[in-house]
């Protein structure tokens, strides 16, 4: 057995990879492959959708735990979604 690296350092499993580091997602199935190519219709790749996706669920666990709707540690239920619909702005050269 080959001995580790004294100056590596070992990160706890239930923490993720250290900033600037890379994360490896496998897209287990065609749901998930499906789900993938819905963010990436906006225009962006593989990598700024998982990073989109990340910061949206992110942001509502933290906001259910913060208001006390779920125990701090759980998955919340997402029931609704609320989104602002687009505002199209006029051009000068549109009639109106």
């Amino acid at each position: 057995m080959a001995k580790s690296n004294p100056t590596d350092q070992q990160q706890p499993a239930n923490l993720p990879p250290a900033v600037g580091r890379s994360l490896s997602v496998r897209v287990l199935d065609e749901g998930m492959y499906d789900d993938l190519l819905v963010i990436m219709q906006t225009g962006c790749d593989a990598s700024a959708a998982v990073r989109q996706a990340l910061l949206i669920v992110a942001n509502v666990y933290y906001e259910a735990w913060n208001r006390g709707l779920t125990p701090p540690g759980t998955t919340p239920e997402i029931a609704t979604v609320n989104v602002k619909p687009t505002r199209h702005v006029r051009q000068v050269d549109q009639a109106i």
